[in-house]
């Protein structure tokens, strides 16, 4: 009886082993596929990119300030990049994501560098963006941003 029991406890960790390695690997190709996707949107929005914005943006995206504060629903977002911003430098080298679910938020930070209306800026922020997983596809929903002047 010893041994039967033995036997199935053994069944029962190989199966949650194996079930581990397979969420991990998941996790890890789920993060690394954020990873080229915030690349993209970054890519998206220096070259001021319609198209793909519109692909990577879900349509209920927003810009929040730390504190919860709306800074810009998406078509403020949108005519504020292609109609004020002149965009000199924008990087965000470090990055972290995490998925939850078909939910995902991307902490990164960066430096941002141009003009607005004329005024020159230039920013370090730190970035979180929340994406959502709908019908098969990864898409940003909002980004909460917090940028100090250099």
């Amino acid at each position: 009886m010893k041994l039967y029991a033995l036997a199935a406890l053994s069944l029962v960790f190989l199966f949650w082993t194996a079930r581990q390695e397979t969420t991990q690997r998941t996790q890890h190709t789920t993060e690394a596929k954020l990873v080229r996707l915030a690349n993209e949107w970054s890519e998206a929005t220096n070259k001021k990119d319609r198209k793909k914005l519109d692909e990577l943006m879900a349509p209920e995206f927003a810009l929040y300030a730390w504190n919860g504060k709306l800074l810009a629903p998406r078509p403020v977002w949108l005519d504020n990049l292609f109609s004020h911003i002149t965009i000199e430098k924008k990087t965000m080298p470090d990055f972290a994501p995490r998925v939850y679910g078909d939910f995902a938020i991307f902490t990164s930070k960066g430096d941002w560098i141009g003009t607005f209306d004329g005024q020159h800026f230039n920013q370090k922020c730190v970035v979180v963006d929340t994406w959502r997983m709908r019908d098969g596809r990864w898409r940003a929903v909002t980004r909460t941003s917090d940028c100090t002047d250099r």
